[in-house]
């Protein structure tokens, strides 16, 4: 065993704090539109999950052939036949978790107090096709940021299985990739020359640093050298696109000023940057955190909607049904009309023989089915059906059991990722592809 030796830890991280906050400017910068047809997935959440039963339930019935939506869901009527509705499937290593932290695993399967983690599909289909575009992947949230174990305010988790910071800075992600302005592009130049120095020294002074670990201390030490290399190399990708011309976009449905006081604005704005970022090829991939599980302003948002408590209780209350299932069926309203709204854009934009949606998967839902109840989750899944969905179905796999893994596994193969398995699955779903 080598000689533990003390390090102060500012000292060590001082070279790659920097980078670290700045990578959420890179995950914002866009590229030119490609030759290729895009294969896109948009996966959204909210947390505590919907009303389940009732005139105002989130399920649609099947009604000779054709999905019949409540009220909460009443604006999907006419994409009816573009959508699928999946019940009866969870994460099996989640039905036991705290009911408050499956917002962590919701896209990676894992267990939230597991010691090692999958990373989330959107990162793994990123990993193979993200240098298509500037833009890997967006990582969007309302509430931004990682949130704390356990109560995440992100739904995308990295190769070592560690939570991608959301982002909810509105004229930021214009900026990044819209903004041709000179000195916000030269700013970003200088960022990056800056972010290379400072991963440069912290690299210098690796070699010495092993050889006076520890064994463990030195594995540990190996573990943040690779997530540095990736910065690194994320840096020198950047660097390569800085000389491409950002695409030019009309601005006049963006409220970039917009915030938690006017929470549709706010949603409808990041719903048109998500809308233009895949028109335009700046990504293919795409989370957003609608609704976290966290006590926030947010969460406070069925209060301005005058649905009298937040979004948590509200949850809670509609286990009594009446017109507590009522008020929660009213703010799945409030969601499901900004979503119809962005999806029927995508369903009405022209892309090679057919539309954007039609080359786009959107994923919604939540990983409860009511408030904390870790079973049976929610989802939704629209569009697709050029990456061989077959939609306007309602497909029940409560008898069989599947894990929700099955599902992702499918999701990432019609998006050419070839992978065999993910997280815990134990197949594919052949149910939901044409």
């Amino acid at each position: 065993m080598a000689k533990r030796m003390q390090i102060h830890r500012r000292t060590f991280l001082r070279g790659a704090g920097g980078v670290a906050l700045s990578l959420p400017v890179f995950e914002c910068m866009a590229s030119e539109a490609k030759s290729e047809i895009p294969r896109r997935l948009l996966a959204l959440y909210v947390g505590h999950g919907f009303a389940l039963h009732g005139d105002w339930r989130w399920y649609p019935t099947l009604v000779d052939g054709q999905l019949r939506f409540g009220k909460s869901m009443e604006a999907f009527t006419p994409l009816a036949n573009r959508i699928t509705v999946v019940q009866g499937l969870e994460h099996p290593q989640c039905v036991s978790a705290n009911g408050h932290s499956t917002a962590d695993s919701f896209l990676t399967g894992s267990n939230p107090a597991a010691a090692v983690k999958s990373p989330s599909i959107d990162q793994i289909a990123a990993a193979l096709h993200g240098h298509k575009t500037r833009y890997p992947s967006l990582v969007l949230g309302n509430e931004g940021g990682l949130g704390g174990e356990g109560r995440s305010n992100t739904l995308s988790y990295n190769q070592f299985g560690r939570g991608i910071p959301s982002t909810n800075n509105l004229r930021g992600l214009y900026d990044a990739m819209f903004n041709s302005d000179r000195a916000l592009q030269e700013n970003q130049r200088r960022r990056l020359s800056r972010d290379q120095r400072r991963v440069d020294r912290v690299l210098e002074s690796y070699r010495e640093l092993k050889r006076k670990l520890g064994s463990e201390d030195s594995q540990r030490l190996e573990h943040y050298m690779q997530a540095l290399r990736d910065v690194e190399k994320e840096i020198e990708r950047m660097e390569r696109w800085a000389t491409t011309a950002k695409p030019k976009v009309a601005t006049d449905e963006l409220a970039l000023n917009a915030s938690v006081q006017d929470p549709a604005a706010f949603i409808r704005t990041m719903y048109n940057l998500i809308y233009l970022a895949f028109k335009t090829d700046s990504t293919r991939y795409a989370t957003y955190m609608l609704q976290s599980m966290n006590s926030s302003k947010w969460d406070n948002i069925p209060i301005a909607l005058g649905l009298g408590v937040t979004h948590h209780l509200l949850a809670h209350n509609a286990v009594q049904g009446g017109e507590h299932l009522v008020k929660l069926g009213k703010y799945d309203k409030f969601q499901a009309d900004l979503l119809a709204e962005f999806i029927t854009k995508l369903a009405d934009t022209p892309e090679a023989d057919g539309t954007m949606l039609d080359n786009t998967i959107v994923l919604y839902g939540s990983s409860n089915s009511q408030t904390h109840v870790n079973t049976d989750y929610p989802l939704m899944l629209v569009g697709g059906e050029k990456l061989g969905l077959k939609q306007g179905a309602v497909h029940d796999f409560g008898k069989q059991t599947p894990p929700l893994s099955n599902l992702y596994l499918t999701l990432l193969n019609a998006l050419k990722v070839p992978v065999s398995k993910f997280s815990d699955s134990s197949g594919t779903i052949s149910e939901i592809m044409a």
